[in-house]
């Protein structure tokens, strides 16, 4: 359109306006209503889907499923091989863990503080009882729901690494 000298261009501004809001067929001669009949479909298909929305749209449902497979039937295509398919054959060696996670967790509270203490012992002669029974305090709070320890739910842990920095904060103080 922006080919169009002014007057042309006019000409088609006004058919398109006229016909598009108004649906009046436009006069014209020439080039312009050569393009005009190729912009009229367009406008003719808008028309249509306006319509049918005032008539209040497409019914409700999903029509993508509307043909059931029975009906239409896929050809293979030529030269496609079939293909088998294989099951997946899972070499995992995380078993044994998976087993040792579940039997800790079914260890009682108790129990498993118990054994959280008797791993601290080592560490008594290093860091100074004191400091090892606070640390202890500290991590072995349990949950809300008291199912876990407070060390229990943290996504990394390594006491060595926890009490050296549990010491450099404390001298730090």
């Amino acid at each position: 359109m922006n080919e169009l000298s002014d007057a042309d261009r006019l000409i088609m501004y006004e058919a398109i306006s006229d016909y598009s809001l108004d649906m009046k067929e436009p006069e014209l001669t020439g080039f312009p209503k050569a393009l005009f009949s190729i912009i009229r479909p367009i406008i003719d298909a808008n028309w249509q889907r306006y319509n049918n929305g005032c008539k209040g749209g497409a019914p409700k449902g999903n029509k993508n499923n509307r043909f059931s497979k029975s009906t239409i039937e896929v050809q293979p295509k030529v030269n496609q091989s079939t293909t088998e398919v294989q099951p997946n054959k899972n070499d995992n060696d995380n078993d044994n863990n998976k087993e040792e996670i579940v039997k800790e967790k079914s260890i009682s509270l108790f129990d498993r503080t118990e054994k959280f203490k008797n791993e601290l012992i080592p560490f008594v002669e290093r860091y100074g009882k004191d400091m090892v029974f606070a640390f202890f305090d500290y991590w072995s709070e349990p949950n809300q729901s008291k199912t876990k320890m407070k060390f229990e739910m943290q996504k990394t842990w390594d006491i060595t690494k926890r009490l050296r920095t549990w010491e450099r904060r404390s001298n730090e103080k």
